[in-house]
């Protein structure tokens, strides 16, 4: 069945059609999965997809992938993940319609986890689907909220600077069942405040470009709930923030635009002599810190 019949009841649902034979063959679990920047179609999930034991589906959630100004993307960061809310949301209901007794887990990578964690938040408490039918699993996600005043993702962190681009800070899940799975070195989910750890998150920059942003993606195999950071040798040293209680820029700044480019363009300045020049010139590819 997989995915093949995933879209048969997907697209029953989108019509508004019940369809009594589909329900009978549904999956007792289906994985919907969305891809990061410049993977549309989700294929970072191929791998596992290949090995899902009989009865757990799969169902790919096309969108844009987009996230412009970076360079040759034609659709804003924002306007990409509304295409892919709104698509995910429409299957997940759909598939709720179809098989109303089976779990959904949700899972997204990179940008897929804006998209997949901001359609978690708004199913939690809706009572639009039983909470305890539905279960996340993110990875590498920019809006992740830091654990114990630890970091959180870089949406969370730097103030919006560039239009298009609109940091939204953390979001919870209320009493869903999410897994966020973050790399230690991946700035775009562990992004130090650069107030407080300038050297900190130079590294998840760093990281971000000499592949720590990449996991080992199997959302089947993930169970429960709550943050795991995957502890990582730093690609530039550093160590603990100054024991300041200094807000985090996207606190001190968010909604003042001159302040918070101003602001970020300091940071990226700042930065820029302590990481590997590799990393250096590959910064205009950073959407977060623009370079003009």
């Amino acid at each position: 069945m997989r995915a093949a019949l995933a879209g048969v009841l997907v697209a029953a649902g989108l019509a508004g059609i019940s369809s009594p034979a589909a329900a009978a063959t549904c999956d007792t679990k289906m994985i919907f999965e969305v891809g990061g920047h410049l993977d549309p179609d989700a294929n970072v999930y191929d791998r596992t997809n290949a090995t899902l034991p009989p009865g757990v589906g799969f169902t790919k959630i096309h969108y844009s992938a987009s996230i412009a100004p970076y360079p040759g993307d034609p659709v804003s960061l924002d306007d990409s993940v509304a295409e892919g809310i709104a698509t995910l949301d429409r299957a997940v209901r759909a598939f709720h319609a179809t098989c109303p007794g089976s779990r959904i887990t949700i899972s997204g990578y990179s940008q897929g986890a804006i998209v997949a964690g901001d359609v978690l938040h708004a199913l939690s408490g809706s009572g639009d689907i039983p909470d305890d039918l539905i279960n996340g699993v993110l990875y590498g996600d920019p809006r992740r909220t830091g654990v114990n005043g630890g970091p959180g993702g870089i949406a969370t962190n730097l103030p919006t600077v560039v239009p298009g681009i609109t940091m939204k800070g953390p979001r919870g899940f209320g009493g869903l069942r999410v897994k966020e799975i973050c790399n230690q070195n991946d700035g775009i989910c562990h992004s130090e405040n650069p107030i407080t750890n300038l050297l900190g998150f130079a590294n998840g920059v760093a990281g971000y470009f000499l592949g720590d942003h990449a996991y080992d993606i199997d959302p089947d195999a993930v169970t429960g709930s709550g943050d795991v950071v995957i502890a990582q040798l730093p690609r530039v040293p550093y160590g603990p923030p100054l024991p300041l209680p200094i807000p985090t820029p996207y606190e001190l700044f968010n909604g003042d635009h001159r302040r918070a480019t101003d602001a970020v363009a300091g940071y990226r300045a700042a930065i820029g002599p302590v990481l590997p020049p590799a990393v250096r010139d590959r910064l205009h590819e950073f959407p977060w810190l623009p370079v003009s």
